[in-house]
């Protein structure tokens, strides 16, 4: 049997070779540039939708309750979104909106693009099983609370350059994030999992099939396409708040849900949260930071940091869960 940390170093080491392999291929241009954009879009509408179609239909979750999975997880998030803030405002200066990105930069992590592969090599279907329960909550949670916030900081800032009118809208802020995930195929495809699941049906012949074999497909090809969208994410700017900003997130926020979900939740499902919080940066930080105009230089280079850098603390938080 391999020591600890040579089983650890065969579990991280091709997740971080495959996305080496992807920024490789764009660097030396081997493939069109429009590649990297298709398979993120091959990879988010098609292979990850359909991987938690079938993990959440197929599932056993047993008898522990996913109420205190969510409690242990955003317990990790909450401060370090509030954190993340601190620092958009302290060290990088930024307004009300940057700095909201700034939490978004530090607390959303990347759970489609590197957290379902390295689970699922880690933790095997079962390890996916809980992953499922955290991506059911993670995303329509986030995109909610930081629409709301984003919107509420333009406000804010806009009433500040001298527009009295201005002023945040949370209804309207709550109906675009609810006609968001109604077009999400990752928010659609864990309903339909879950009322698949009610039918007591079983997934069986040709549609157990396909659905096994994109499944296979979607943390490869991530990983890749993770790897092919890493040069546009270039280090811009002061470096002080994204390194900051990486330390919480890669150190700070695994930290926080290892030491809350240790008195909540047993053994496997404690390691699948606290590598999910240990996961780099997601991409949605720099989609909101494009979106607003604010903390792109942030954001963008925080993505960098992080991914580079979890490749060593990934290894050192699957080496203390093991």
């Amino acid at each position: 049997m391999p020591r600890p940390m040579s089983l650890v170093l065969s579990i991280v080491a091709p997740i971080f070779l495959l996305i080496a392999l992807g920024t490789a291929i764009g660097k030396l241009r081997l493939m069109p540039e429009t590649t990297g954009d298709a398979l993120t879009r091959f990879v988010f509408l098609v292979a990850v939708p359909v991987l938690l179609f079938r993990t959440v239909a197929t599932a056993e979750f047993g008898d522990t309750s996913p109420v205190w999975l969510w409690a242990s997880y955003f317990a990790g998030v909450a401060p370090l979104y509030a954190l993340g803030i601190l620092v958009g405002a302290r060290i990088a200066g930024l307004d009300r909106r940057g700095q909201v990105i700034a939490g978004v930069s530090a607390s959303f992590s990347n759970l489609l693009f590197v957290g379902i592969p390295i689970v699922e090599r880690a933790f095997g279907h079962e390890g996916l099983n809980v992953l499922s329960l955290i991506l059911a909550v993670h995303m329509p949670t986030m995109m909610a609370a930081s629409t709301l916030l984003l919107e509420r900081a333009a406000a804010l800032d806009a009433r500040g350059s001298g527009d009295g009118t201005a002023k945040a809208s949370v209804a309207r802020a709550l109906a675009q994030v609810g006609r968001n995930l109604s077009r999400s195929p990752l928010a659609v495809c864990i309903a339909l999992g879950f009322l698949w699941r009610l039918t007591g049906w079983q997934l069986a012949g040709p549609i157990d099939e396909v659905t096994r074999l994109l499944s296979q497909t979607a943390g490869p090809l991530a990983l890749v396409a993770l790897g092919l969208s890493l040069p546009r994410y270039r280090i811009r700017g002061a470096l002080a708040a994204p390194l900051t900003v990486t330390a919480l997130t890669l150190a700070l926020q695994p930290l926080i849900v290892l030491l809350v979900g240790s008195a909540l939740l047993p053994p496997l499902w404690l390691s699948v949260a606290v590598i999910a919080a240990a996961s780099p940066v997601g991409v949605n930080a720099y989609l909101f930071a494009r979106f607003f105009r604010t903390g792109e230089s942030l954001a963008a280079s925080t993505i960098l940091f992080s991914t580079v850098g979890s490749a060593a603390t990934l290894s050192l938080w699957l080496l203390a869960m093991t």
